[in-house]
């Protein structure tokens, strides 16, 4: 009873994150979605430390204040999730200040001379005070949805003992799905079979 319990429920699960890994592709390959997890909390409450959002891809252009959007700098490794507070269009800097452009994840360094070109100001729903300097981009990503709490599951399940856990329930559940099944064999009847007798009549004269 307990192993059938169990295969019933690791099945469920194993079908339920395969139907949601395959929703995720076609979504991510149609849209241009991606993940992203909070790892700090500059964006707390809305979306705390340990949150997942889904982004999608958006032009500078169609961007207004209030939109959460993840950029990162020309030549910096981590990108950026905050709110926008101010949009203004992009005007030319001395050559000796810091390197305002960023973009989407990914994109590379953005032409400034596109019409799409927009300066924003950003800051962190819990920080007191904006970002440094502006972001002059062309893209970004948008953040569309948030998961509170679902990024530290999957930062679970991408770790060595999450990815070691599903290998161990994966095989588990092979095994017992191909495991050979006790036979059962058909109750047999106690009593001795019996010869009929004919009745006394048979015998009469």
């Amino acid at each position: 009873m307990i192993a059938k319990l169990f295969g019933v429920v690791a099945t469920t699960l194993l079908v339920v994150v395969a139907a949601t890994l395959a929703l995720w592709f076609v979504l991510s390959a149609l849209t241009g979605s991606t993940l992203i997890t909070f790892r700090t909390g500059s964006m707390a409450p809305t979306m705390p430390q340990g949150s997942l959002a889904i982004t999608v891809p958006v032009k500078a252009s169609e961007l207004k204040v209030g939109d959460v959007i993840t950029v990162q700098r020309v030549g910096e490794e981590m990108p950026v999730t905050h709110r926008i507070i101010a949009i203004n269009e992009v005007v030319d800097r001395p050559d000796n200040t810091a390197d305002i452009r960023a973009a989407a994840p990914g994109s590379g360094a953005p032409d400034l001379s596109s019409p799409q070109a927009r300066e924003i100001n950003m800051q962190g729903d819990d920080n007191d005070y904006p970002d440094q300097l502006p972001y002059a981009i062309t893209d970004a990503h948008r953040v569309v949805i948030v998961l509170p709490g679902a990024g530290n599951v999957l930062m679970l399940l991408q770790s060595p003992l999450g990815l070691g856990s599903m290998t161990l329930l994966v095989a588990a559940l092979v095994t017992w799905a191909f495991w050979p099944k006790a036979s059962v064999r058909p109750e047999q009847s106690t009593c001795s079979p019996t010869t009929a007798q004919p009745s006394p009549s048979e015998y009469a004269p």
